[in-house]
């Protein structure tokens, strides 16, 4: 996928839903085994802390390392 700020090619990965920070993490890397740590390759993003957590989801996004932007497609209706 190209950057729509940049027309760069965009990084293929995802956004982990559990106990960490809110981050985007390359494919194939995998989430930190600590609660509230960012995973090794993990970008954070802007988020807010919130207890309780529901495990084993992801939500597929593209990460530009030059614009610092990160894009996840929604659910269709």
């Amino acid at each position: 996928m190209k950057c729509p700020y940049c027309q760069e090619e965009m990084l293929l990965g995802y956004i982990p839903n559990g106990g960490q920070p809110v981050q985007w993490i390359p494919e194939g890397g995998k989430p930190s085994l600590f609660s509230f740590s960012v995973a090794e390759k993990g970008i954070p993003l802007m988020n807010r802390f919130k207890p309780l957590k529901v495990n084993g989801y992801q939500a597929q996004a593209h990460y530009c390392p030059k614009c610092k932007v990160v894009i996840a497609p929604t659910k269709e209706s």
